[in-house]
């Protein structure tokens, strides 16, 4: 009895420990297996961005990506989401790819209320070292080059001086342990790759602008089973069509020699434009060109001329004065040039250090041995940078290229027509000073692409109007049976301005119109001008209607009748003003940049001068005491006042 109980007792003992060993052996495997799970890459995270509406707040989510290159360096790259207001079953996202290298996308997606392609969530993503992403290198780097543009004496200075700012921007990244490795084309594709898996999206839409294109044709070649639909916008040129830039800049300025034709007024004023460059390039050769600025002086040299016409061709306002400013370099005519030079110095959104390594990490896909190098005109990389930066020129196997500190770095590709099997559509703008030979693009890619010129477009087609929006929409909706919209026959050309008559603050106070809050004087005037109406006009029609339908009809006052036909003859050559600014804002010419179109100088006199019969009316109204009449052309006074206030206060 006592040996059974002995046993008892220690099976019990025996039992308890083994249950514990088992209870802490599975603790132990389950805290192994919680640090062996893998943190997640992507992270969702509060938005701080500034949005349209909390409507809009309300249909977006941030995060990060957390991305590695093989070296070990890592990068947090912003992401953000949109929902889509009217979502739509099955419906692949849209995946926005920015132009740059470094520009950013994120930091606008809650400023527009509208859908890029309704029905569909839209993901924006800042590339490594651009935008929101983490980390931004050299930050002072963009002032240097600013400050360079400003104050270099001649060509050559400019040259090295950006020189000597970007190979100072260089150490500075490779002293943090970053080199041209851990950018580039290919490892933007991975690291969309990358996100696509974290937000478990089987197949998105691609849109891509600018150098977005040379990473969609990159995903294209690698991924395409990841690709709903790919929209390029504005080809950044592959290597096979990639020409000097200097003579692409002439192909141009042909093309806008052909608008210029079409124009009424403007072959007669300027002339052909290749000739109008060329005098201003040789008025700039013999003696460049001091133009004064808010922020200082700019020394305008020949290539900085150039470089400020491949800017201007990328914008539609700057487009349309620009045969003024050829004109006005070949008459050294300062005063008009002095925006286009605040312009020229005003802080880019680019993030310059990213967008120099990453062309130097796609430095074999531009480089072309005994030819010009178009890559250093176009992004105005001084000769020798991108080898300076570990980067070497010379031949190299097919997809990779050697000579980084760090290792091989690989470059991106074109497709294989055979293997295109997913729909694309080519956006290619007929004034867009990087275009290249997007029909022979459009071949190799072969019949399921679909090629879309529009002859007045500029860089970055889809901006141009609503009938272009729409149709990228469209396109993304349904790839398959996609056909061109009817109403591309309508798209309005850019308007050269002819004329004009700088006025800066007319110019500003109109800009504010278009602003959530507009200008307080312009919002004084607006409401002294209904007030006029509504006195002087409205009232005394309403009233005469209403005693005469009352069957009491009273006699005609003569004074108001005068009072109120000064008032609507005011308020129609208000309305002419009105009309004329309303059709210059519609061609989308730069008028309203610099100040009043030409045909409105008519009408601001005209308004200015019935600041006369206005005293006169007020002065006799009050002697009659029609006090309501007198307040309409109190207000009416008010108004011409503050027109004036506009025209005349800084």
């Amino acid at each position: 009895m006592i040996r059974l109980m002995f046993l008892t007792v220690l099976s019990g003992f025996l039992w308890c420990g083994a249950a514990s060993v088992a209870a802490y052996a599975a603790q132990v495997s389950d805290e192994a297996t919680t640090a062996k799970e893998p943190i997640p890459a992507y992270q969702a995270q509060p938005c701080d961005l500034p949005v349209s509406s909390a409507a809009v707040a309300a249909r977006l989510q941030c995060g990060t990506l957390k991305v590695h290159s093989p070296d070990g360096s890592e990068f947090q790259l912003a992401v953000v989401r949109r929902a889509a207001t009217e979502p739509k079953a099955g419906a692949a996202p849209v995946l926005f790819l920015h132009g740059g290298p470094g520009g950013e996308m994120t930091r606008f997606t809650g400023l527009s209320a509208g859908d890029f392609s309704p029905g569909h969530e839209l993901i924006t993503i800042d590339m490594r070292g651009s935008g929101r992403s983490r980390p931004l290198f050299c930050p002072q780097l963009a002032a240097d080059l600013t400050k360079a543009l400003a104050e270099s004496p001649d060509d050559s200075s400019f040259v090295q001086q950006r020189r000597t700012a970007l190979l100072q921007c260089q150490q500075q990244m490779l002293a943090q342990g970053y080199s041209p490795q851990d950018f580039g084309t290919v490892q933007t594709v991975q690291d969309l790759e990358l996100l696509r898996e974290q937000l478990n999206i089987e197949k998105w839409h691609v849109y891509s602008v600018s150098y977005g294109t040379v990473v969609a044709l990159q995903y294209l070649a690698v991924a395409p089973k990841a690709l709903e639909s790919v929209t390029l916008d504005s080809i950044y040129p592959p290597d096979e069509l990639l020409t000097s830039f200097k003579l692409q800049q002439d192909q141009w300025l042909r093309q806008l020699d052909q608008l210029c034709q079409q124009q009424v007024g403007c072959a007669s004023r300027f002339g052909a434009m290749p000739e109008l460059f060329n005098r201003a390039i040789t008025e700039l050769t013999q003696r460049p060109l001091q133009l004064e600025t808010g922020t200082g002086p700019l020394l305008l040299t020949p290539d900085k001329l150039r470089l400020a016409v491949m800017a201007a061709a990328t914008a539609e306002e700057p487009l349309s004065l620009l045969p003024l400013w050829l004109e006005a370099v070949s008459q050294r005519n300062t005063a008009l040039l002095k925006p286009w030079a605040e312009a020229m110095l005003q802080p880019s959104t680019i993030q310059f250090a990213a967008a120099m390594a990453t062309e130097c990490a796609d430095r074999q896909r531009y480089y072309q041995q005994r030819r010009a190098d178009s890559l250093e005109q176009v992004f105005g990389l001084p000769e020798g940078v991108c080898a300076s930066f570990g980067v070497s020129t010379s031949a190299v196997s097919t997809g990779a290229m050697a000579g980084t500190a760090s290792g091989p770095v690989q470059v991106p590709q074109v497709p294989e027509t055979a293997r295109v099997r997913t729909p694309v559509l080519l956006l290619a703008g007929g004034l867009d000073v990087f275009q290249p030979d997007s029909l022979v693009l459009s071949q190799w890619l072969g019949p399921h692409s679909q090629l879309i010129a529009v002859s007045g477009a500029l860089h970055g087609v889809r901006g141009g109007g609503p009938c272009l929006r729409k149709m990228v929409g469209d396109f993304i909706r349904a790839p398959e049976r996609f056909g061109p919209p009817g109403c591309l026959a309508e798209v309005a050309k850019p308007f050269l301005v002819t004329a004009l008559e700088p006025n800066p603050t007319i110019a500003a106070a109109l800009a504010s119109l278009q602003q959530p809050q507009p200008n307080l004087l312009l919002l004084a005037l607006v409401l002294s001008l209904l007030l006029s109406a509504l006195l002087g006009v409205v009232w005394p029609v309403l009233g005469g209607l209403w005693f005469w339908l009352s069957g009491r009809p009273r006699p005609v006052c003569r004074t108001g009748l005068l009072s109120g036909a000064a008032v609507l003859l005011t308020l129609a050559i208000w309305g002419g003003l009105g009309m004329t600014l309303w059709q210059t804002q519609l061609r989308l010419s730069a008028e309203l940049w610099l100040g009043l179109p030409p045909d409105s100088q008519p009408w601001r006199l005209v308004i200015l001068l019935t600041l006369l019969p206005v005293l006169g009316f007020s002065w006799w109204l009050a002697r009659q005491q029609h006090w309501r009449q007198w307040l309409a052309q109190l207000a009416l006074g008010a108004a011409v006042l503050l027109g004036l206030a506009l025209q005349l206060l800084p």
